[in-house]
């Protein structure tokens, strides 16, 4: 059973020791995460939530993975994109998606009859499918030797046998009957690939399934396995035998009906091959090279057979038929496509024709109106599928000779996705430096724009459909037109630094930028020179050298209950900037406002400023109209009030697969739809968590949209698709939104689905822990009569969390405190509160660390606080100075409690300790981590600034 690749959402189990941070390392994205004990959802209704409906795009990077199922009947065209197949009706315009692989799929080929397709994909879990092209359903699954992959493949004509050159260094030839049920799954035959020199190419003979040939850049190698076992002759390569040089091989291919084989070069030459003429007995595999014949003037892409015919694709683009003594016959040089990485021909020959003609004697001949062949398409590298008709070569129309354009992609890394704000139109773009934009309904390019020299990294519509605002990696700005793509405006940078991101506010009247070098730009539509003498056009304000690393998130927002844009940006170091744009003017160029450091160890991956509920109206703090949603390093979606206060309202557990959330979106409102945000990962996995947020499991899912990165994505103005780019796969996933299928009830209570990710026994330790807080609240010494009445006062959470192995900060106590405080509508300090278990669990997994302290952590906060590069070693009166007087800085009646309970009431001095102290002595002697070598996980990263190293060792 072949299925999207889904996972399921787990938190993470408890962390308090060193053993749980090696067991709790950051799981691997293309792994499946265990099911959530007693609520796992189901895997159908996961991809239910988000389902894949058409795919933009082509995989131009791999030779022969375009084939066509044409049959006479249907216009079918099968073809790779990242980890999908598709099956495309040319006629019905209708795509159907194979799916099941993880890894990238660079290899496919189909069966002579185009029943069968087997696709290939190289990566971690490798996999081979077999697929029925009639039902579109998997008929076998094959797992690849591990990390190897498949570099190409081939089908024997009778589709019994497949033939795969594996990818990794020591390089495997395998031979799989796959039809096989009992022993499909291994190579009937398998072997090592002697020549040092990495084949890229196999091909069977299509008159003998036991002979095969397959070629790298500077040897040939002919394979027999007809006595049972792989036997191979690479013929040697001389260039004095032709007197001239050989050029490096690309693809190699038996002639049908001969003793021949072709090779082609990057020269443009083919190489001729044919059996060894000696009085001895040969084997079939003994080749020699007879002839190199120069037909292309560029190098030789692609070869194929087709009846009597030897084909060739050039780099020039063009596709040119040879009969078996490499005379022409015919030609087809006006496709203007690219490069040919592809060509594949129709199962039968178009209505009144036959594929040749032959003599008497049965050589093939010509002549202008002889030339009879099926149609075929061919790929570019372009990234184009160009249907071309045979005929097409008899007529003298133009239009029929460039061939029908059937798919349309982008040839490099697409960085950027836009979704029109009113209409159903989306624009792509990337480093290919085009521009499309698609109707996502009819699937059909509406308009191309190219930008010369120039690489989009990012783009966006402006809210009243009027403009295109577009980044370029070179620090270009350009603004166009939204409904012709006409440049309007264009924006040269003092610095070439990439724009990152752009976005415009509520009312179009301004835009802004950020760079990778952490800058922030904002342009306003007025006056040219803020003269009203003079036209309106959009207008460079000024920038900020906002943030000392990168940006993650920037975006516009209004004044509480009013209508006046706001600008605000975060970055990875830890700061939320709010720019002043009232007093921004071209003179002064733009100003901040404020400035707040949001996080102590946390590293902000992303930020959402909505007015949307995000969480219940009692959990927004203050009289914030807005909220702002900053996903974190740490897993974790911290919620803020835009108000100066900049208070943090509510931490929630964010979905823990795939990476930290770096984009979330607010999907429009639907009527048949509950509310909703889809978030994406850096790599591969894009999800939807329900509105409001609150950390519970069961209220989020994520399944795999890229094999690779993420780099952009953006949610339909309708609230119906998301829209997905994969950068260097070149693709566009389009998904259909059904939060509806993300059900959170399942018949138990809520607080169930918290407790489904914490571990059984640790759950008893949780259950008794939250007794015993009971029971000291009330006073431990004392016979009188207790009343166990489920609640327990909030002053004893800090010390609960801690005795589960989680120990906040004085600061995010403050936020925990300001969170339960708020939800019950009360001030903090005013009175005192009680939560019950419910509410404990829900802050305990929310608030804990996803994963334990390391040894990398102890490490690098050692490193972050001046410790020696080399050894490792600090002061101790350097180290307790600082815990004394940094940070949260520890008093010394404090230091001396914390010393008494780590080593024992002898040690009440930090005198009696070592004059310099390790990381690995302060976590074994100090710390008592037993585990300490062993111990591994994700550390902090370093500051840049010296003041916030220290503070962030200092936590």
């Amino acid at each position: 059973k072949a299925t999207v690749s889904v996972l399921n959402w787990t938190a993470g189990s408890h962390a308090y020791t060193m053993s749980d941070a090696r067991e709790e390392v950051d799981p691997p994205p293309q792994e499946e995460a265990p099911p959530a004990q007693g609520g796992a959802r189901e895997e159908q209704d996961v991809q239910k939530c988000l389902s894949l409906q058409w795919c933009f795009g082509l995989n131009k990077d791999f030779k022969g993975a375009v084939h066509n199922l044409s049959d006479g009947v249907r216009k079918r065209v099968f073809y790779c994109l990242a980890h999908t197949a598709v099956i495309y009706d040319v006629e019905d315009h209708k795509q159907k998606l194979l799916q099941g692989h993880r890894n990238p799929i660079i290899a496919s080929c189909v069966a002579a009859d185009r029943r069968f397709i087997a696709t290939c994909d190289a990566g971690a879990d490798a996999l081979m499918i077999v697929w029925d092209a009639h039902s579109c359903l998997p008929i076998r699954h094959v797992p690849l030797p591990e990390n190897e992959g498949v570099l190409s493949m081939d089908m024997t004509q009778d589709a019994m046998y497949i033939a795969t050159l594996s990818k990794n260094d020591e390089q495997t030839l395998s031979l799989w009957e796959w039809t096989n049920e009992e022993t499909g799954d291994v190579p009937l035959l398998s072997c090592k690939v002697a020549a040092q020199d990495l084949q890229t190419c196999v091909r069977f003979n299509t008159d003998d399934n036991h002979m095969l040939v397959t070629n790298g850049e500077k040897r040939v190698i002919f394979w027999s396995w007809e006595e049972g076992r792989l036997k191979y002759y690479a013929p040697p390569i001389s260039s004095r035998d032709f007197k001239q040089q050989v050029g490096n091989f690309t693809q190699s291919v038996y002639v049908p009906g001969t003793s021949f084989a072709a090779s082609g070069t990057v020269d443009g030459d083919i190489v001729m091959w044919g059996n060894v003429a000696s009085e001895k007995r040969t084997k079939a595999t003994d080749k020699i090279m007879l002839k190199v014949v120069r037909v292309h003037s560029t190098g030789v892409t692609f070869l194929a057979c087709v009846g009597p015919y030897l084909v060739t694709g050039g780099v020039e683009g063009y596709v040119r038929f040879f009969d078996h003594q490499l005379r022409t016959v015919s030609w087809f040089e006006d496709l203007n496509g690219g490069p040919i990485i592809s060509i594949s021909f129709d199962k039968h020959a178009s209505q009144g024709q036959q594929p040749g003609f032959k003599d008497g004697n049965g050589d093939a001949t010509w002549s202008g109106q002889d030339f009879s062949a099926p149609d075929f398409v061919v790929s570019t590298a372009n990234a184009m599928i160009i249907d071309v008709p045979a005929m097409s070569f008899n007529t003298a129309n133009p239009e029929q000779q460039r061939g029908r354009l059937l798919v349309q992609g982008q040839d490099q890394p697409i960085m950027a996705v836009a979704a029109h704000p009113h209409l159903p139109r989306i624009a792509i773009a990337g480093y290919s430096g085009n521009l499309h934009l698609w109707e996502y309904t009819t699937h059909r390019v509406l308009l191309l724009s190219i930008f010369k020299n120039l690489l989009t990294h990012c783009l966006t519509f402006d809210p009243k459909a009027a403009y295109v605002g577009i980044g370029f990696t070179n620090g270009v700005v350009k603004v166009l037109d939204a409904n012709t793509l006409e440049e309007l405006q264009s924006f040269r940078p003092k610095t070439q630094d990439c724009i990152t991101m752009i976005t415009f506010s509520h009312d179009s009247q301004y835009m802004a930028t950020a760079d990778a070098e952490g800058c922030v730009g904002v342009y306003k539509y007025t006056h040219r020179a803020q003269d009203p003498r003079k036209p309106i056009e959009w207008v460079y304000m000024g920038r900020h050298s906002s943030h000392r690393a990168p940006i993650t998130g920037l975006q516009f927002g209004v004044v509480p209950y009013g209508d006046t844009a706001r600008l605000m940006s975060t970055g990875e170091d830890k700061r939320l900037v709010e720019y002043n744009l009232v007093d921004t003017e071209i003179e002064n160029g733009l100003r901040i406002k404020a400035a707040h450091k949001i996080s102590q160890g946390a590293v902000p991956t992303g930020l959402l400023w909505s007015d949307d509920l995000l969480v219940e109206p009692n959990e927004r703090g203050g009289q914030s109209a807005d909220t702002l949603a900053i996903a974190t390093n740490e897993y974790k979606i911290k919620m803020y009030s835009s108000d100066v206060s900049r208070q943090c309202t509510k931490t929630v557990l964010s979905p823990t697969y795939g990476g930290p959330l770096n984009k979330m979106l607010v999907v429009p409102a639907r009527a048949d739809q509950p509310p909703c945000v889809v978030y994406t990962t850096h790599e591969k996995v894009v999800g939807l968590i329900r509105i409001p947020l609150n950390g519970n499991p069961r209220s989020a899912m994520g399944l795999l949209a890229h094999p690779l990165e993420i780099t952009d994505a953006a949610v339909s103005y309708d609230g119906k698709y998301v829209f997905t780019a994969g950068g260097r796969d070149c693709c566009v996933n389009q998904w259909a939104i059904n939060s509806d299928m993300l059900r959170v009830e399942d018949n138990r209570p809520p607080v169930e689905h918290y407790l489904d990710i914490v571990e059984g026994d640790f759950m008893k330790e949780i259950v008794d822990y939250f007794y015993y807080a009971q029971i000291r609240s009330q006073g431990e010494e004392t016979t009188a009569k207790r009343t166990i009445e489920g609640t327990i006062p909030f002053t004893q959470v800090p010390n609960l969390m801690r005795a589960l192995g989680y120990y906040p900060s004085e600061k995010e106590i403050q936020n925990m405190t300001f969170e339960v405080y708020t939800k019950h509508g009360k001030l903090m300090g005013t009175e005192e509160i009680y939560i019950d278990f419910e509410t404990f669990v829900k802050l305990y997994v929310n608030h804990r660390p996803v994963f334990g302290i390391s040894k990398k952590n102890i490490e690098s906060a050692f490193a972050a606080i001046g410790a020696d590069s080399v050894s490792g070693v600090i002061e101790r009166d350097v180290l307790f100075g600082l815990l004394k007087g940094r940070a949260e800085a520890l008093h010394p009646l404090e230091i001396e409690s914390c010393l008494k309970s780590l080593l024992g009431d002898d040690i009440v001095s930090v005198d009696l300790l070592e004059d310099k102290i390790t990381a690995k002595g302060f976590a074994e002697t100090l710390l008592g981590f037993e585990d300490y070598e062993t111990a591994a996980g994700d550390g902090m990263e370093e500051e840049d600034e010296e003041e916030e190293e220290e503070d962030i060792g200092l936590q």
